[in-house]
């Protein structure tokens, strides 16, 4: 029974810490166009380009 746990407190110990880096990783992607690769946040024109 005590292997058991140890297997248990292994996995978890694991899955957690690849579910948050998942959750991260997919906030920086959606700053991306899928598509074509663009970023996908507002750019301001410079004041050259005016």
């Amino acid at each position: 029974m005590r292997m058991v746990s140890e297997v248990v407190s292994i996995v978890f110990g694991g899955l957690v810490p690849g579910f948050l880096f998942g959750l991260l990783a997919f906030r920086v992607k959606s700053r991306w166009c899928p598509r074509c690769g663009e970023s996908t946040d507002v750019i301001q024109p410079s004041p050259e380009r005016k």
